[in-house]
């Protein structure tokens, strides 16, 4: 039995390597079909630039971000299914008395993601943080895929869209249907021994299935980081969007000279400028 053990252990390594190798010799004829946003004004706006949590993710906390020179932002929205319309919100909605969900008012009422880009998707990019594409159904899925082209069918907003969620298989619908799409992934710290197994882990999910970029956390401590160069050369030129990224500035330097790295968040829960830290040659 234990010979038997091993055997399967053997095999499982074997296959696992053998698919890592696979990947990284195909990855760059792969990635040449999928253009993705490459500025050298990477440092993008978490939820807006905002003074209260309850502005977060507004229209005026956008606009404030944008004016100050933020080239793009991070948003985060739910898909209601009932309703079929796309909701801008970080929280989690609640359920009323009868079973209807109550999202967080922005304004005078809700926020959808239809009125919010019409207000100000006009030249801007949008990171979108697909909060509950895990808990709706694929059949669901595709009835949201075509509410969102419906209402994306403007100004090329679609270029400009990135739609962020950890589900690749629901996820690379969104890509099917011509949308950019990010593949969110938590691996480990550079320092734990397992981290390039899990980081390799998520490289050919991405690779075997249709998405755009990977988004990560660069991770919580600076001299331990998540998006070491380790990772760097695991994922070996794959777009990535960088969040939770620490506020200090050798940090953010070092980021905006790294090609893979596309898009960075400052701060976690945190609403600060750093919009004018780039990687441009010749500042604006």
């Amino acid at each position: 039995m234990l010979k038997i053990f091993l055997l399967f252990i053997v095999v499982c390594v074997a296959a696992f390597n053998g698919a890592v190798a696979y990947v990284d010799a195909n990855m760059a004829e792969r990635l040449e079909q999928r253009p993705t946003y490459d500025s050298c004004h990477k440092i993008w706006a978490a939820r807006g630039l905002y003074e209260t949590r309850e502005e977060q993710n507004s229209i005026a906390a956008m606009e404030r971000a944008f004016a100050l020179g933020a080239h793009g932002a991070e948003v985060d929205f739910h898909y209601d299914v009932a309703m079929n319309r796309f909701i801008i919100s970080h929280d989690h909605p609640k359920k009323d008395a009868e079973g209807n969900y109550v999202y967080p008012k922005k304004g005078e009422g809700i926020l959808t993601l239809e009125t919010f880009l019409k207000t100000v998707g006009s030249g801007h990019y949008f990171w979108l943080d697909y909060k509950n594409l895990g808990h709706i159904s694929a059949e669901q899925t595709r009835i949201a895929i075509a509410r969102l082209l419906s209402i994306t069918d403007f100004d090329n907003i679609r270029e400009r869209l990135y739609i962020e969620g950890s589900n690749p298989l629901l996820l690379s619908m969104y890509t099917d249907a011509g949308f950019r799409t990010i593949l969110g992934i938590h691996p480990l710290p550079g320092s734990n021994p397992f981290s390039s197994i899990v980081i390799n882990g998520y490289k050919i999910a991405y690779y075997f299935k249709n998405i755009t970029a990977l988004a990560m956390p660069y991770g919580k401590q600076v001299d331990d980081p998540i998006y070491d160069a380790t990772a760097h050369r695991n994922l070996k030129d794959i777009p990535v969007f960088i969040f939770h990224t620490p506020d200090d500035a050798p940090t953010l330097r070092a980021l905006m000279e790294i090609p893979e790295v596309r898009v960075v968040l400052v701060g976690k829960d945190l609403s600060i400028n750093r919009y004018a830290v780039n990687a441009c040659k010749e500042q604006p």
